[in-house]
């Protein structure tokens, strides 16, 4: 399967100018023959054991916002983290 993970646009409180961080990710499993497009959102994702925190880079003014797409197998950790398995990644 194809994931895609970004910063989830609505893990930001507008009002209270605060950060949601159960919501602070955002993976997208990619629509195929086989599936439907799913979406979670998520405190922690890893991608082979490497946390997102460690892949993220802040964009460069007027570039588009990051995102990390990724092949593999998703599965729901023991701490309640998305782990991205058997695939590579590469950022966007």
């Amino acid at each position: 399967m194809k994931y895609i993970v970004r910063l989830n646009p609505k893990g930001f409180n507008p009002i209270t100018q605060t950060v949601i961080p159960s919501r602070l990710w955002e993976v997208e499993q990619c629509a195929n023959k086989d599936s439907e497009k799913v979406i979670w959102h998520c405190a922690e994702v890893r991608i082979n054991g490497r946390p997102m925190r460690e892949i993220f880079v802040l964009p460069k003014k007027g570039a588009p916002p990051f995102e990390v797409t990724a092949t593999g197998m998703v599965v729901r950790g023991q701490d309640d983290a998305l782990e991205i398995l058997e695939g590579g990644h590469e950022v966007d």
